[in-house]
C-alpha cells in the first residue's frame, strides 16, 4: 500500500499544534488500558500524504468522544461531539466547521465563515451558518441530516478509522492504520483538553448564609438573612418551577425527582454591594435565589433538576435544562396542579381580574381553595432568561431542598 494510503496512529494526551507532536505520549498497552477503564486519552492520526491531522478525544467513563481536523497550516477547522447513548451507537451532538479566507488567517479567525450543526436524539436539531463568521449575517435552518449521518457505531480499540465518516471524510475502507511499536520517547504532561459537562452548581448553601461574601467583578457581595415566601403546598409531591404567566408549558409535568406530599418553606435569597451613581452612595440588592426545603437535614451533593427525556450525557460545556422565564417572575407550583394555576394567574395579570397575596419582596401568592393547592410566585433575578433548579441530598440521598439558580453568583469568588 502506497504512503498515501497509510494513516499513522499514536496515543498520548492530547496533541500540541504548535509543535505538530504529540503531547505526554503513551504506549499503545497503556492507552488500551486507559481505554478498558474509561479513563481519558488522546489518539492522533497523521496521514503520511501530508493530509490534516485528526485528534480523538475519549473519556468512556464519561460516554464522550470529541474530535478535531486540524488543517495543513495547523488550524483546527472542524470539531465534533460523539455521546455514547447506547452501548452500540454514538450520537452526533455538534458538528462546527471552519473555512478560512486563506492561509494566513489565524485558528477560529472571527471572520472565518463557520457552519454549525446542533442535534437532538428525538430527530429535531439546527443548523446555523455564517458566511462572514462574527461579521454579521447567519441563517438558522432545521438541521435535516439522514439518521446514518447522526449516528455512528462506536470503534472499539483501535478502530479508529470507523470515526471518519463523522468527520465527513470519505474512503476511510482504503486507509490503513499503523501504530509503531516503539515505546514513547517524550515527558508526561497534562492533557491540554477535557471533557465537556453542564454547569456545575456553586456556592449554593452559601447563598442562603448571612454574611457570607463574595467577589464578583468589581463588586463585593455581602448575603442578607433569607426572606420567607410562603408555604408551597404539594399534594402529589411532585414539584414544577415555571413561568407563572404561561399557559400551559412543558414543565408543567414536573421534576422526575419527588418528594413525600406535603407543605414546604419556600425562601428567597438575596446579597447586596455598595456602589456609587452619580456621586451618590447606594446599596443594590439582588435576589440570587429562591430555595423550597425539604429537611434540616445539611446538604452534601448536589444534582440537577430533570424533567422526563432530559438527559445530562447531551449538555456541552456550561450548558443546563432550565426553565424559562418571559415576565421577570418564576414560581413554584405543584404538577397537579401548574397548568391551571398557570392559566390563572397569566388571564388575570392581563386583564387586572387577579387576587394575590402579596409582600413587600415581590412575592406573589395564588391560592386554589378547591384543590388546597397554591402556586408561589417570585422576581426571577435580574429578569428573562433561563433558570436551573438544583437538587440537594443529605448523606442518606434523601431530598433537603429545591434551589432555583438565578445565576448571578454562579461565577463568582467566595471571600
Amino acid at each position: 500500500m502506497s504512503d498515501e494510503k497509510i494513516i499513522d496512529v499514536a496515543y498520548g494526551e492530547g496533541w500540541d499544534a504548535s509543535r505538530a507532536a504529540v503531547l505526554g505520549p503513551i504506549g499503545t498497552a497503556e492507552a488500551a488500558g486507559r481505554d478498558v477503564a474509561g479513563e481519558p486519552y488522546a489518539v492522533v492520526l497523521r496521514p503520511r500524504d501530508g493530509a490534516e491531522v485528526i485528534v480523538a478525544h475519549l473519556h468512556h467513563a464519561r460516554d464522550y468522544i470529541g474530535l478535531w481536523l486540524y488543517d495543513t497550516r495547523g488550524r483546527r477547522c472542524v470539531e465534533v461531539d460523539l455521546r455514547r447513548l447506547a452501548q452500540d451507537r454514538l450520537f452526533l451532538l455538534y458538528r462546527r466547521v471552519w473555512v478560512y479566507e486563506n492561509d494566513e488567517a489565524p485558528e477560529s479567525a472571527p471572520d472565518a465563515a463557520r457552519v454549525t450543526l446542533h442535534l437532538r436524539p428525538d430527530g429535531k436539531g439546527r443548523q446555523i451558518v455564517e458566511p462572514k463568521g462574527d461579521g454579521g449575517g447567519s441563517r438558522h435552518t432545521i438541521a435535516d441530516l439522514p439518521v446514518a449521518q447522526r449516528w455512528f457505531s462506536p470503534p472499539a480499540f483501535g478502530q479508529w478509522l470507523r470515526l471518519l465518516p463523522a468527520l465527513c471524510i470519505e474512503g476511510a475502507a482504503d486507509h490503513e492504520l499503523r501504530e509503531s511499536a516503539d515505546q514513547p520517547d517524550g515527558e508526561r504532561a497534562e492533557p491540554n483538553w477535557h471533557t465537556p459537562e453542564g454547569l456545575r452548581p456553586r456556592h449554593l448553601d452559601e447563598l442562603f448564609t448571612a454574611g457570607a461574601r463574595f467577589s464578583d467583578r468589581d463588586e463585593v457581595y455581602t448575603v442578607r438573612e433569607p426572606t420567607a415566601a410562603g408555604t408551597l403546598r404539594l399534594p402529589s409531591g411532585r414539584l414544577v418551577a415555571r413561568d407563572p404567566t404561561y399557559d400551559t408549558c412543558e414543565q408543567d409535568t414536573g421534576f422526575t425527582v419527588t418528594v413525600p406530599p406535603g407543605d414546604y418553606p419556600v425562601q428567597i435569597a438575596s446579597a447586596g454591594y455598595d456602589t456609587e451613581f452619580w456621586g451618590k452612595s447606594m446599596t443594590i440588592d439582588e435576589d440570587t435565589a429562591v430555595r423550597i426545603l425539604v429537611s434540616d437535614r445539611p446538604t452534601v451533593g448536589w444534582e440537577p433538576a430533570l424533567l422526563d427525556g432530559q438527559d445530562t450525557r447531551l449538555l456541552r460545556e456550561g450548558e443546563f435544562y432550565g426553565f424559562g422565564v418571559d415576565s421577570g417572575t418564576g414560581a413554584f407550583v405543584d404538577a397537579g396542579t401548574a397548568g391551571e394555576l398557570g392559566r390563572r394567574y397569566g388571564e388575570g395579570m392581563a386583564n387586572g381580574t387577579l387576587e394575590l397575596a402579596t409582600d413587600e419582596n415581590g412575592v406573589h401568592i395564588l391560592e386554589d381553595a378547591a384543590t388546597g393547592t397554591n402556586l408561589i410566585a417570585y422576581p426571577s433575578g435580574r429578569g428573562d432568561g433561563s433558570y436551573p433548579v438544583w437538587i440537594g441530598r443529605d448523606a442518606d440521598g434523601a431530598v433537603t431542598c429545591f434551589v432555583a439558580d438565578m445565576l448571578i453568583l454562579n461565577d463568582a469568588e467566595l471571600l
